[in-house]
């Protein structure tokens, strides 16, 4: 198990127990008590929990205005260093399937999201594209790769650390000056009743501009997304032309729900 997959499954055991013991993480995680120990102070580091003697407990949010306000903006989301190694297979082989949509000469728009951060290594090295982001995530991620046939043109805007990205007026003005043949986005649920829902509001407008700017829309989303729903609402199952996903013939509740996405509205659920 990664590092941050571990981050995040603590995280969520913390929410719902309020506290743990190392022993009882070690157990869980099929980890040595030293890894557990290791996580948990480094997740002290990053402001995520409080170490106690023997456990942890999740860190209390500040009572203050200003970061009660920003805490309900943000939807509570988990930093992106914790979401990104959280199913990182089935990420890996969504963004495999999103690259072979990918035509030479495109220009595509790139979300912030943890699923479409993969996508950039699964592009083929020969496409000459032009790639709009609002992730600064993948621009650090392009220097790995090196390409000169890929030029990357980054949003202007507000610094989000938590999430690696860019966001407020002036990245929503800098998406209105584009208009990509494809953009891949992601989000927090895909649910016949609530539509697309996301975890935090800073980003929302901008994917709204790049589906509206789009010619065609491709929506990122591993299967245990669609029988989650997010704080926010996002858009409307029909604002995308594709949903891309893992494959989930083992889970009949997730099947039925696609099928009901592609039967009621006309959205194709393409599984990788």
């Amino acid at each position: 198990m990664y590092s941050q997959e571990r981050k995040l499954k603590i995280l969520d055991t913390l929410k719902i127990q309020d506290s743990a013991s190392v022993n009882d993480l070690s157990a869980a995680l099929a980890a040595s008590k030293e890894t557990i120990r290791r996580d948990l102070r480094a997740m002290e580091a990053e402001g995520l929990l409080i170490r106690t003697h023997g456990g942890a407990y999740l860190k209390k949010k500040h009572t203050s205005v200003s970061s009660v306000s920003k805490n309900n903006v943000m939807g509570n989301e988990y930093p992106f260093s914790v979401r990104y190694s959280n199913e990182v297979e089935a990420k890996q082989r969504i963004a495999r399937k999103a690259a072979s949509f990918i035509k030479d000469r495109d220009t595509i728009f790139i979300d912030n999201g943890t699923t479409t951060f993969y996508l950039l290594e699964q592009i083929p090295r020969d496409l000459h594209l032009i790639v709009i982001t609002n992730s600064i995530k993948i621009l650090m991620e392009s220097n790995r790769f090196d390409n000169s046939n890929i030029s990357f043109i980054t949003l202007a805007g507000m610094y989000n650390s938590s999430n690696y990205s860019v966001y407020g007026v002036p990245a929503l003005k800098s998406a209105e000056d584009f208009y990509p043949d494809k953009a891949f986005l992601s989000c927090t649920g895909v649910t016949p009743d609530k539509q697309l829902t996301d975890q935090g509001l800073f980003e929302i407008d901008i994917r709204l501009a790049m589906m509206r700017k789009a010619d065609t829309t491709y929506l990122l989303a591993d299967n245990t997304k669609f029988t989650k729903n997010g704080p926010f609402y996002l858009a409307d199952i029909t604002d995308v032309d594709y949903i891309i996903t893992n494959n989930y013939d083992d889970k009949p509740e997730i099947a039925n729900i696609a099928q009901t996405i592609t039967s009621k509205y006309k959205v194709p659920v393409i599984t990788s």
